[in-house]
């Protein structure tokens, strides 16, 4: 779906949104915008890397950048294209934040294109923040839960809680690294750079660093919560083989001493009507003095 708004007395530059961007768009977009069909390759791509690309005649410039999804940590990328003074947004229906963004944005002044993307890559950066500090708050809670009784499902939500970590790390990272290009467009391009878009730029890379150093931080602290997890259940397996462990030693003896006493032999405390019970008190006898000695030596 193709949405294109003309230079207005608050806008001084063609803006034209592009959502779901099909085939047929594409070839729209070479028809009536003379875009280079070369560049519309990446657009709808969803494994394309952030990153900055400016044609070699300095025709156009192409930026992509990283946006979470609602309610998940999966990102997917925007395009925006600088070309003939026009500024191409490309985005899907599934970032209805980001498309909410654009239309705020829209109801206020902007005289150049750079500052129009860059105040739409600010409250993105700061999404990304407020879902680091979700994640924060996940781990937070399995951290306070953490006992020597810690259950199977922690360990579970603490792999989850890395694997969203992953998918946020890498996002965020990937758009560090582009924004710290960003000034090339305006060095090789016709696209104006001025003190507010520093500014801008600068507010960005505050937000983008912290949000790279919080995400840091969480990283480290699963890393740590995944070791003292797996500690924790090394040390109750083995609890668990040493209860089984003095468990069988001890009912080992009633099996040998009946196993004696079943034999066609002569033994002491074989006559006799208590001669049974005889054999019960050797049985608790041995039991209870090899408990003892596994007492002694720790084993218990």
């Amino acid at each position: 779906m193709i949405k294109t708004y003309a230079t207005d007395q608050q806008h001084k530059f063609d803006l034209t949104l592009i959502q779901d961007c099909s085939d047929d768009d594409k070839k729209q977009l070479v028809e009536d915008f003379n875009l280079p069909s070369l560049i519309l390759e990446y657009v709808d791509d969803k494994d394309e890397p952030a990153r900055i690309e400016i044609d070699d005649d300095n025709q156009y410039a192409l930026l992509i950048f990283w946006a979470p999804l609602k309610g998940s940590a999966h990102s997917e990328p925007i395009s925006v294209i600088f070309f003939n003074k026009k500024l191409f947004i490309f985005s899907s229906t599934e970032m209805r934040f980001v498309n909410d963004t654009i239309a705020d944005l829209r109801t206020k002044s902007f005289d150049k294109r750079m500052a129009f993307v860059l105040d739409l890559l600010l409250p993105i950066i700061r999404k990304y923040i407020g879902r680091v500090t979700k994640l924060e708050y996940r781990a937070d809670q399995i951290q306070s839960n953490l006992t020597a009784k810690s259950r199977m499902k922690h360990l579970n939500e603490l792999t989850l809680i890395n694997q969203d970590a992953i998918y946020l790390r890498s996002a965020i990272q990937e758009n560090s690294d582009c924004f710290s290009d960003i000034k090339s467009i305006s060095k090789d391009t016709n696209v104006s750079f001025d003190k507010t878009c520093n500014r801008k730029l600068h507010n960005i890379q505050l937000e983008t660093n912290q949000a790279s150093r919080m995400i840091g931080l969480i990283s480290e602290s699963v890393d740590q919560l995944s070791s003292t997890y797996d500690r924790l259940i090394n040390n109750n397996l083995n609890d668990i083989m040493r209860f089984l462990t003095i468990w069988s030693l001890l009912l080992a003896v009633p099996p040998i001493v009946s196993g004696f006493y079943g034999m066609n032999m002569h033994l002491p405390l074989v006559t006799g009507s208590l001669s049974w019970v005889a054999s019960l008190v050797l049985t608790g006898i041995l039991m209870l003095a090899l408990l003892i000695y596994l007492h002694n030596h720790h084993s218990v």
